[in-house]
């Protein structure tokens, strides 16, 4: 169970903007049958603009990226004014002696996804990368990942704002270690935020992974939420709004999109972006278009023909700090 190391109360928190943004996009890019998977750069950048061409957004949620050619490069550009943090997708055996992934391998939990798309051939460092970390059940990633960078999985980066004090740290569901979030404590102003990748349905068609990871995202959050953190959680969750997988994440939290649940990829809306009831009032929702780049198709296109950089669509939620429930 994840703890608090804050010492702020939940009404005094100095660097909360008026107004703070969440992102969400599963940017398809740990696959050889991705969209664009040889432009890793093209997506970082489309991450990028979006937070250039707005100011309030203070959590980015992303799934599918791989340490090397996604999560280091998003660091780098956004810099010391950002905090990224990395969990590696560890392999999930599902039926018929396959796995879900890419990866092949079978060997056992202490593998992780390699990432398909990187093909630099790049022999492993000597030192892991520093945006890789543990989790509080004692899974440190940096034993399981060594020095590569051609690993898959999800990331969460959160902006440093006024009197942050961020402290990254992976999440396990303790109803399956293999399933978890990528999440960043900001115990300055007591935020917390964590990006998630629940399985598809044709790797959990009875459901009950994805409701025993939703039941172990929301009691872990709700347990900091009591602590006085005001919670963002989220990602690709591969399911429906009000299905039964995401039941559990209702309770105690609302959807940033609750007005509009409009459809984030072809087969609906699948990406979620989950609000505490405690301490934020709901300001809006978009789904956007990732594409917009030097190059790429306007958005006329992209409307009409798809997205090139994504099977998903980018999903944006914004908030408003207030005091008490």
């Amino acid at each position: 169970m994840l703890t608090s190391s804050g010492a702020a109360s939940a009404a005094d928190a100095p660097g909360l903007p008026k107004h703070v943004t969440a992102l969400s996009w599963n940017v398809c890019g740990g696959y050889e049958g991705c969209v664009e998977w040889n432009k890793p750069q093209w997506k970082v950048d489309q991450v990028v603009k979006a937070v250039k061409d707005d100011p309030s957004v203070a959590v980015v949620m992303l799934q599918e990226v791989c340490l090397g050619l996604h999560a280091e490069p998003l660091q780098e550009a956004l810099g010391d004014g950002w905090q990224v943090q990395f969990r590696a997708a560890p392999v999930v055996p599902v039926h018929d002696g396959q796995v879900e992934g890419p990866t092949t391998d079978k060997k056992g939990l202490e593998n992780v996804h390699a990432c398909l798309s990187d093909k630099r051939g790049l022999a492993p460092e000597a030192t892991p990368s520093p945006l890789l970390g543990d989790d509080e059940q004692g899974n440190d990633q940096r034993a399981q990942v060594g020095g590569k960078r051609d690993v898959a999985g999800v990331l969460v980066a959160m902006k440093k704002l006024p009197g942050s004090e961020l402290h990254p740290v992976n999440m396990s569901f303790v109803g399956d270690m293999r399933q978890g979030a990528a999440c960043i404590k900001d115990t300055g102003n007591l935020l917390f935020a964590c990006s998630s990748h629940f399985l598809n349905k044709g790797a959990d068609k009875s459901e009950a992974s994805r409701t025993a990871s939703a039941r172990n995202f929301r009691d872990q959050t709700v347990h900091l939420q009591a602590q006085g953190y005001r919670t963002i959680i989220g990602g690709d969750l591969n399911a429906r709004p009000d299905s039964k997988p995401l039941q559990p994440l209702y309770d105690g939290n609302f959807e940033a999109d609750v007005n509009l649940q409009r459809s984030t990829h072809p087969e609906g809306k699948l990406d979620h972006i989950f609000f505490s009831d405690y301490g934020w009032d709901l300001v809006g929702a978009s789904v956007e278009y990732p594409g917009i780049v030097e190059g790429l198709p306007g958005l006329f296109t992209i409307q009409r023909f798809g997205v090139p950089l994504s099977d998903h669509w980018m999903l944006k939620g914004t908030v408003e700090p207030v005091s008490g429930w």
